[in-house]
């Protein structure tokens, strides 16, 4: 069996470090990217089964990303990552959009995230 391929893209190196050191110990092959552009080279590149972006982003922010690859690679699931709160509004917006998930920073668990990435992968077979 592969390992599943996971994409994340976050601005902040400290959160995409432990990411990457979280999901690989479970299996996962991780994939990081510090804006959005070079995280959809990644996307192109790996074509991952879970892709973890926050929104603010710069250049091409989390909402570009999502909706380029709801277009590009549907199956892909995105779980949106973001500090950004507005009451709930920009939330709705996302999964209006496709997203997946969303969650809020600071993660309280990152077991929370992995159960959710989890579920991600087991709603495309």
């Amino acid at each position: 069996m592969t390992a599943p391929k996971l994409v994340a893209i976050d601005d902040e190196a400290e959160f995409t470090k432990t990411l990457h050191q979280f999901f690989s110990a479970r299996g996962y092959e991780v994939h990081i990217a510090l804006t959005g552009t070079s995280g959809l080279e990644l996307v192109e590149l790996h074509e991952p089964q879970v892709v973890l972006v926050d929104l603010k982003l710069p250049g091409m922010d989390g909402d570009e990303v999502l909706q380029h690859i709801r277009r590009t690679h549907p199956a892909t699931r995105v779980i949106v990552v973001t500090a950004y709160n507005d009451g709930g509004r920009t939330r709705e917006r996302l999964l209006a959009l496709g997203a997946f998930a969303h969650f809020d920073k600071p993660l309280s668990s990152l077991r929370d995230l992995a159960d959710t990435v989890k579920r991600a992968l087991e709603s495309q077979k």
